[in-house]
């Protein structure tokens, strides 16, 4: 039993899942450059929300799209509800387009964009906006999240280091601790303004070349 390969061990003790998990060997894509490859989830968050006139506490979406070059977050969108193509479309436009506030400079069309087999990446509509826009679509394998640590870290990092801070904390399970819409919708207001200034420079003429 020892001089047996170690890897054909945990194949035929453990199975498949643990042997590719421990010993198959793994790619991993390193961008030369920002806008190379960008990379794009979805993660429920851990923090619990309500509507200013009460009603039931849920809790929301975030989708992100981050560089991996830089590990630049470039577009996001927080929402209530299951994700789907049309909330992965809202973050893959705020991430394209050239933004007013130079603190947040990152956007532009990158070369590859590294997703999920989940609904909201897997859409007609987002396989015709790739290709419009030249973009190559990466789904990583089934059951294998390789290859996307960056973004995974950085969920983990959300729900662990700022949520954990906020009123409405999903751990903590307090009725009268929670976040309310009135808080998001500030923000969601903050975009909006900003995307309609994007939009008029567009239609001006200048707008992401």
């Amino acid at each position: 039993m020892q001089s047996l390969d170690p890897a054909l061990v945990t194949l035929a003790l453990e199975g498949l899942t643990a042997y590719r998990d421990r010993h198959e060997l793994v790619y991993r894509r390193r961008a030369d450059r920002p806008n190379e490859i960008w990379q794009a989830d979805h993660t429920e968050l851990d923090i619990l929300i309500t509507s200013a006139a009460g009603g039931k506490s849920d809790r929301p979406w975030l989708t992100i799209v981050i560089d991996d070059h830089s590990r630049a977050i470039c577009g996001y969108s927080v929402f209530a509800g299951a994700p789907s193509a049309m909330k992965t479309a809202l973050a893959l436009r705020q991430a394209i387009w050239r933004r007013t506030d130079p603190a947040w400079a990152m956007c532009g069309i990158p070369d590859i964009l590294h997703v999920d087999h989940g609904s909201g990446f897997t859409s007609h509509y987002l396989e015709r906006t790739a290709i419009e826009l030249r973009i190559r679509f990466i789904h990583s394998t089934v059951g294998r999240p390789q290859g996307r640590g960056k973004i995974e870290r950085f969920f983990r990092t959300i729900n662990t280091e700022l949520l954990s801070t906020l009123p409405g904390h999903a751990l903590l399970l307090q009725p009268h601790a929670l976040l309310t819409e009135s808080h998001l919708r500030v923000e969601e207001n903050r975009r909006d303004v900003a995307e309609r200034r994007a939009g008029h420079l567009v239609r001006h003429g200048r707008g992401v070349r």
